[in-house]
């Protein structure tokens, strides 16, 4: 069976950014590999990767929040970073410093969790590409899982060429295919996010691409 995704993701994501179609686009051999072969498979990946980029707008996590949003996502009682307000004011709209905040050495837990160990890994190494990759850890072991210096230089997580990489070992790694075949879409989501955020989104998304997959079929 082979499955052509292109068309679908242009319907369903009208503003995706270039270097994720040329991904997609170019990409039927790692589909294959992966095993995402069957419109469920295909439309639970794709509904994942959209729900994490943004309908493949965003290529890095945005770290540009208000005082607001910091305390909903993470102050005391929500995230290990538990920012207060007096925190949030100075904190407010400085992405560098937000990051090394809640994912670098100002949240120690997290930074090593995550393998941040130097002075701007935070915002180094923040959410990046399809199911954003996060952390020098992750960034060090995909990297050597997909043959690319991730690690040495994360901007080769979006290029066309290495997009889809990271993303499918991720998958792989979950054994997300059989979640898929059982339409579990919450144990996906679990595996992707590390919760449910964004959970309906993610159905919807889902929703939409299956039936249009299930056309490209041929």
């Amino acid at each position: 069976m082979t499955i052509n995704p292109i068309d679908a993701v242009k319907r369903v994501a009208p503003n995706a950014r270039d270097n994720y179609l040329e991904a997609i686009e170019q990409g039927g051999l790692l589909f294959e590999q992966n095993g995402i072969t069957t419109p469920q498979r295909m439309a639970h990946f794709l509904a994942q990767a959209m729900q994490e980029t943004g309908a493949f707008t965003l290529l890095r996590e945005n770290m540009n929040y208000s005082a607001p949003l910091l305390l909903q996502i993470f102050g005391v009682d929500h995230h290990s970073a538990k920012i207060t307000p007096a925190e949030a004011a100075t904190l407010a709209h400085d992405p560098e410093a937000i990051a090394e905040r809640v994912y670098g050495l100002g949240n120690p837990h997290k930074a090593n969790e995550l393998g941040n160990t130097q002075p701007g890994d935070g915002f180094a190494f923040r959410g990046n590409g399809v199911l954003q990759t996060t952390g020098r850890g992750s960034h060090r072991r995909m990297g050597q899982a997909c043959g690319v210096d991730f690690e040495g230089n994360p901007n080769l997580v979006t290029a066309p060429e290495h997009a889809l990489k990271p993303a499918f070992q991720e998958w792989s790694d979950g054994n997300l295919n059989a979640a898929a075949d059982a339409n579990d879409i919450v144990r996906i989501t679990r595996v992707i996010n590390g919760g449910l955020n964004g959970l309906d989104g993610r159905k919807a998304f889902f929703a939409q691409l299956l039936p249009l997959l299930k056309e490209r079929v041929g």
